[in-house]
């Protein structure tokens, strides 16, 4: 029986159990103020990603930021759909110029955001000049980008590390589809790619359905082992190192092993 015991102490002491971080992201904040409240009222800290110039990007900017949640931009990018993309837009038929002025505008439109996720995007994403044009704007801002992953051949990702931005890429949706046992079989699945990878990116939206199960959800997940973390507390702790504020690089930088 000793045996086994040092055995089982040896196995552990080499092969310790990997923290699991969920980095929860919920988009399309800005112009709903009741489900908007709710989001900000979900334990966290989480990250909200909040479109531009909406009734409410501001306020809930704000509040976010002081409850200790992070803050994203959620830039409307083109789709294969023509969906309506909402003030902000960033299209196909910009020029360079265009494009990058708009970002800018809109990323000094939402306050303490120190990242950036598309909204929609899956035309725009797959265009390599254009995600170019972006990512070099976000580099000059200092910010990350998340890949919310719209098209299956999204060179965004690919872009932003071209221009050696702190980035990631979304692995799970939480609620596109809102019957309860769909979001159910998403949220575990992000759980368990977490539990066996160290962390996963979960995108929702603050569907009433998705945000009944998250106020259930969420606060369990401290039992299960897996901790909350924003995007932007992830990136410094876990990848990235902070430059001084004075610095003209970007506020992280890659620990280069």
């Amino acid at each position: 029986m000793m045996a086994r015991w040092l055995c089982l102490c040896w196995v552990l002491a080499v092969n310790p159990v990997q923290a699991a971080t969920l980095l929860l992201i919920i988009d399309d904040l800005g112009n709903n103020r009741a489900l908007g409240e709710r989001t900000l009222a979900l334990p966290g800290p989480i990250t909200v990603a909040v479109l531009p110039f909406t009734p409410y990007a501001k306020t809930f900017a704000q509040r976010a930021h002081f409850l200790g949640h992070g803050v994203m931009l959620h830039a409307p990018m083109a789709n294969d759909t023509g969906a309506k993309l909402g003030p902000g837009a960033l299209t196909e038929t910009m020029t360079t110029t265009q494009l990058q002025q708009q970002l800018q505008d809109s990323l000094a439109a939402v306050p303490f955001a120190t990242g950036v996720n598309n909204h929609m995007g899956s035309l725009l994403t797959r265009q390599p000049q254009a995600m170019q044009a972006v990512m070099q704007t976000l580099s000059g801002h200092g910010v990350f980008f998340v890949d919310s992953l719209t098209s299956a051949d999204s060179v965004a990702l690919q872009q932003a590390l071209a221009q050696r931005l702190p980035a990631l890429r979304r692995d799970v949706f939480l609620d596109h589809s809102t019957e309860h046992s769909a979001i159910e079989r998403q949220f575990e699945r992000a759980v368990e790619l977490a539990q066996q990878r160290g962390h996963a990116v979960l995108i929702g939206h603050p569907y009433p359905e998705s945000l009944d199960f998250l106020e259930q959800a969420l606060p369990a997940l401290a039992q299960r082992g897996v901790t909350l973390q924003s995007v932007d507390q992830f990136l410094r702790q876990r990848l990235w190192q902070r430059w001084p504020a004075s610095s003209s690089h970007s506020r992280y930088q890659l620990q280069i092993r």
